[in-house]
């Protein structure tokens, strides 16, 4: 199966979800899928769920056993009936991007040499809700390797501001 289906089966089951949960209980619920997401990512559990001799009764208990509100603990039984448990993380992503967009939120990838302060977070964050005109979850991620400055990602946009990255241009037009 491609790519494109995968996301394609994900798109629609996320799409679903996000109709049959009221608006006010869809920040409860995808709060509650990232953490069935990330029980599921346990090694013991992921092993038994994804198991495909696991019996569908087995996997409803597992389900049952979350102690999930009723509305997202069905829909895991229906993707349980239907075999479509490789596609959860794809469809709590595309059920997370419904639920930011209608709340007008997005989502910004910080790549930093060092961990941000609170304050360089949030004079960033500021920023980037003037730019982008929505509310903005920042998501710092570490990596040394890139010396210094800052890469962001937010809406499909990328800005390098990064050490590394103005080597390699130095590099260029010493090249060229």
């Amino acid at each position: 199966m491609s790519k494109a289906h995968n996301s394609q089966i994900s798109r629609r089951y996320a799409e679903a979800l996000y109709n049959a949960v009221p608006h006010s209980e869809q920040s409860n619920v995808l709060d509650e899928f990232k953490k069935v997401i990330i029980i599921l990512g346990d090694a013991k559990i992921k092993d038994v769920f994804y198991h495909p001799r696991t019996s569908r009764k087995r996997k409803n208990e597992l389900i049952d056993l979350m102690g999930l509100s009723k509305i997202l603990s069905d829909f895991l039984k229906l993707i349980v009936e239907k075999s479509r448990e490789r596609f959860l993380l794809g469809i709590e992503n595309h059920f997370e991007q419904k639920v930011l967009y209608a709340q007008q939120t997005t989502k910004a990838e910080v790549i930093s040499a060092i961990s941000l302060t609170t304050d360089t977070i949030n004079e960033l964050k500021g920023k980037l809700e003037k730019i982008t005109d929505k509310k903005v979850i920042i998501n710092n991620v570490i990596n040394p390797k890139i010396g210094g400055g800052m890469i962001i990602s937010v809406d499909g946009k990328v800005i390098d501001g990064s050490v590394l990255n103005s080597l390699k241009q130095f590099q260029r037009c010493l090249i060229s």
